[in-house]
């Protein structure tokens, strides 16, 4: 059995000083996306969008670092020092918060809000204060790889929740390899949280406090 997790993101508008875009040499408004890694999937929606303008805009791209770190304090060193060529952003779903607090991000218009079809939890990820503030474009979320015959004779229903408890017992009882992915970034703290949530516990209590009021729910010794 093993867990993994698929990166996500939103895509943002940044508010610096006043939102703006750059003019290319022949008048057209250029705007500059900044966008993470991936197949080239972020380009080609960048040309489609640019195609579908029919000459009121132009999107390019510029390339972040690969890891999440690093795309985070590009970002937040460029919104920080009001840097205007910086327009639309893809962004981590856990940097939403930090960005959208100090109001890097513009809300997202009311008639550009199509949430239809799109898993609960991406918009709220997606949405600070009760607002969106990016479009949500993929969702963060984990995997668990099983095998069936194993998992039918330990008598484990997989349509409905089970704990790691659960799942480390079977693999136990069977003589089985239990692995996880393990990597040092944002999916290992993600996967400990699912750990500590499976188990009906919860790192912060209060998670919407001040953190002058905020609650630990952990207080056992590490370990």
């Amino acid at each position: 059995m093993r867990g993994r997790r698929m990166m996500g993101a939103g895509v943002a508008l940044a508010v610096v000083a006043s939102l703006g875009a750059c003019s290319a040499d022949d008048g057209t408004p250029t705007l500059t996306w900044y966008i993470n890694p991936d197949a080239g999937g972020q380009e080609r929606i960048a040309a489609s969008c640019t195609e579908a303008a029919d000459g009121a805009y132009r999107i390019e791209t510029t390339l972040l670092p690969r890891d999440a770190a690093s795309q985070r304090e590009q970002l937040a060193r460029r919104l920080a020092a009001s840097d205007r060529s910086l327009d639309i952003m893809s962004l981590d779903p856990p940097f939403i918060p930090e960005l959208a607090e100090p109001g890097f991000l513009a809300p997202v218009p009311d008639e550009l809000q199509d949430t239809e079809g799109i898993v609960q939890g991406a918009v709220d990820s997606a949405s600070w204060n009760d607002e969106l503030v990016t479009v949500p474009f993929w969702a963060n979320t984990q995997l668990l790889w099983y095998r069936e015959s194993v998992v039918e004779e330990a008598g484990l229903d997989m349509s409905e929740p089970v704990t790691w408890d659960q799942i480390i017992e079977v693999a136990e009882e069977n003589d089985l390899q239990l692995g996880v992915q393990g990597a040092l970034a944002e999916s290992l703290t993600v996967w400990v949280n699912a750990l500590i949530a499976s188990a009906g516990g919860e790192i912060l209590e209060t998670p919407d406090a001040s953190p002058k009021d905020m609650e630990l729910g952990i207080d056992s010794d590490a370990g």
